[in-house]
């Protein structure tokens, strides 16, 4: 009997549609050793797809990868060996548009943080004076769905939107203005980064980066956290060249665990400034699942 491997979260449609044409479903906890009925896999950063992993599964058909960046799918071996692979970035555009709003509202008006005073017993109001959204320049690096999708949100704060994309031409539209990234330095009071992680984009955000910023600005990362060098984060706003920062992914994810039980660690330094990190859960909502699946459910419709 063919097998899918569901190696991540899939709305209960897709589960089973996947019943309903034949497929057996396995997960990391009952696959076991032999892997030779494997047909397709489902999978988001919980398995990493790899040559040397790829070359388990022999009857191999089909990726499916809820998410948008597939650096964790080998798609040179995937085409050598005729096998389709899929991903979903549409299905988490929103949840991420909507995730980084949240953040950034609560950075520019203090909310988290006073928040936390009140909780301890403090009524600060002077200190705690908010900076509006309105009338400030927002830098979209990365034009694609999710870039998209929070230039959208932003319409509604401000009419500074300005966006780059090395692989794209022609998106300005009356809402986005489409800029160099020279001019996206020059004029951003906050930026923020909808890359994939490839070797172009690992630590995008560097020192000459930083010292090309004409401002003092926000940064924002909801992408993938080798975009950003986290101690030149630290650095910048020690040296005030960073207000703020709002931060869904990190470099140290990998072995964040071990990180956060270092005292001090670089988050917790990073947490003294104005600055809110979350546990990568921006495109990680229960709505963005039910889409994601619903995203690969349509293409693998006909191929399995």
């Amino acid at each position: 009997m063919k097998q899918v491997l569901v190696a991540a979260p899939i709305s209960e449609a897709l589960l089973h549609a996947l019943i309903h044409v034949g497929y057996e479903v396995k997960t990391l906890e009952n696959i076991g050793e032999e892997k030779t009925n494997i047909h397709g896999i489902l999978t988001s950063n919980k398995l990493v797809l790899h040559r040397n992993e790829l070359e388990k599964y022999s009857n191999l058909k089909w990726i499916g990868r809820l998410g948008s960046g597939m650096e964790i799918v080998d798609t040179d071996y995937c085409d050598k060996n005729n096998i389709r692979y899929f991903n979903s970035p549409n299905g988490i555009a929103n949840s991420v548009a909507e995730h980084i709003m949240g953040m950034l509202l609560s950075l520019l008006h203090h909310i988290e943080s006073s928040f936390h005073e009140v909780q301890s017993g403090l009524w600060i109001r002077e200190a705690n004076r908010g900076i509006e959204l309105e009338g400030q320049t927002l830098g979209i690096i990365g034009f694609g769905h999710t870039g998209q999708a929070l230039a959208n949100k932003l319409r509604v704060f401000t009419n500074h939107i300005i966006a780059y994309d090395k692989y794209k031409s022609g998106f300005g539209n009356e809402f986005v203005k489409e800029v160099s990234l020279a001019e996206l330095q020059a004029n951003s009071d906050i930026i923020s980064f909808h890359v994939p992680l490839t070797a172009e984009t690992l630590h995008y955000y560097d020192e000459d980066f930083m010292h090309k910023m004409h401002k003092p600005h926000i940064l924002i990362n909801a992408s993938r956290g080798a975009v950003i060098e986290t101690p030149l984060i630290l650095k910048g706003l020690q040296q005030h060249k960073i207000k703020g920062a709002c931060l869904d992914v990190v470099e140290e994810e990998k072995q964040i665990n071990w990180v956060l039980q270092q005292e001090p660690n670089i988050l917790s330094e990073l947490c003294k400034y104005p600055v809110l990190i979350t546990p990568h859960i921006a495109g990680y909502s229960h709505n963005a699942i039910q889409k994601m699946s619903e995203e690969l459910r349509l293409q693998l419709d006909g191929i399995w």
